[in-house]
């Protein structure tokens, strides 16, 4: 036996550095103090289908290691990470939820959002395999899977992806179902030089095929100091689009004496129906796009979002119609007109906002309005629950907002 001992030992520490870790997990939950989102006006129901997820930094203390939470109607909750958590991250919301209701469906799969479709019928997903070689990648495949909600029966094929040998990497960027065909967005880096085309496959799920695929939008090669990028707006995942809609740009750095920035010096906005393949230019005279980072599209609507001080100034454009709709205002959270970062999504014709940074001297805000009426539902303010004359010294991030 003796010849065993070492890994006997290795076993044993192994063991207690495990043991050592959950306690010490669960022993610092119970220090960490409960957040609440307080009604400041408007019904508090509204916001009974939110969660927030970020994580929290205790900073009285040399200690800077943060811990992950969510944040709902009901209070607050500390995540128990365990070690794989550590490497590869918390997943989102959706994955989690996911990951406990499809679990099979769900084995082996990655956690990023943009790989899913799901409605009432369907949960799908796709992602690009590729082979390794010395110099670069190649052999890229679709891997694709498709799951019947109601006979739990799962689909699932890959198939190779035409002209890989002209690929330098390739990304899916969306996921869509219409009826018996996959539809992916795809974003595909050239080998020879580089640029990027906005790509979409359509893939017969019957006959396992790719029935066509093209270029819809190409990044030209910038010259000097500009460069091109391209961006898909913003949408909810769980909901079936017919338009997809993205913004080109073209930005040029600027260098400064004592900075470098970046300036957009043109910018167009596309629609792309993704059964006929038509484009379509979208022009609204006077939009700042370079400045409406937290636009959406519902599906038929695309909401450009500004901040403006301490407004949200929203601009909807009905894309069915081809109409700009009248802009409102949404009056944010902050002090000395100072508004710190915003998280925003549409969902079911509302509008929520939520700050993405609070600490002991930094407030944020939770806001819920309805886009048809602009009227603000429900207005609140995350705030520690306990005395008020308590004082904690602390920085909460919030890097997902999600409506069930």
């Amino acid at each position: 036996m003796r010849k065993y001992w070492k890994s006997t030992a290795i076993i044993v520490l192994i063991v207690l550095t495990i043991g050592t870790f959950y306690v010490n997990s669960a022993t610092s939950a119970e220090q960490h103090p409960e957040f609440v989102i307080q009604t400041q006006s408007g019904d508090a129901k509204e916001i009974n289908s939110l969660v927030l997820e970020g994580s929290y930094t205790d900073t009285s203390s040399m200690n800077y290691v943060s811990t992950n939470l969510k944040i709902t109607a009901d209070g607050s909750t500390y995540n128990s990470r365990s070690f794989l958590d550590q490497v590869t991250g918390q997943p989102p919301t959706m994955i989690k939820e996911f990951r406990e209701e499809y679990r099979t469906f769900m084995r082996g799969k990655q956690s990023w959002v943009n790989l899913y479709f799901e409605n009432n019928d369907f949960l799908a997903y796709a992602d690009v395999n590729y082979k390794m070689g010395s110099l670069r990648t190649r052999d890229f495949t679709f891997d694709l899977s498709v799951l019947n909600k109601e006979d739990d029966h799962i689909n699932s094929f890959t198939v190779k992806v035409p002209n890989s040998g002209e690929l330098d990497h390739i990304f899916v960027e969306d996921i869509q179902l219409f009826d018996n065909e996959m539809i992916l967005i795809t974003q595909n880096i050239m080998k020879n030089d580089f640029n990027n085309e906005t790509h979409i496959y359509t893939i017969d799920i019957s006959n396992q095929t790719i029935s066509n695929h093209e270029p819809i939008v190409q990044d030209p090669q910038g010259q000097g100091d500009t460069s091109f990028n391209v961006q898909i707006m913003r949408t909810n995942p769980t909901k079936a689009n017919e338009h997809l809609v993205l913004i080109k740009r073209e930005v040029k750095v600027i260098e400064d004496t004592e900075s470098i920035r970046e300036e957009v010096i043109n910018e167009e906005i596309i629609s792309v129906n993704l059964q006929t393949k038509e484009k379509e230019e979208i022009n609204i005279p006077d939009l700042q796009l370079d400045n409406n980072q937290l636009s959406f599209y519902d599906g038929s609507t695309i909401y450009f979002m500004i901040l403006a001080g301490q407004e949200l100034v929203v601009t909807p454009y009905s894309l069915e119609k081809d109409q700009v709709g009248q802009a409102f205002s949404i009056q944010l959270s902050g002090e000395k007109d100072i508004v710190h970062g915003q998280m925003t999504t549409v969902k079911d014709g509302k509008l929520y906002l939520a700050s993405a940074q609070m600490s002991s001297t930094i407030d944020a805000g939770v806001i819920v309005a309805d886009l048809k009426t602009t009227k603000t539902l429900f207005k609140g303010q995350i705030a520690l629950k306990g005395s008020s004359e308590e004082k904690h010294h602390f920085e909460l991030y919030l890097h997902e907002m999600f409506v069930k």
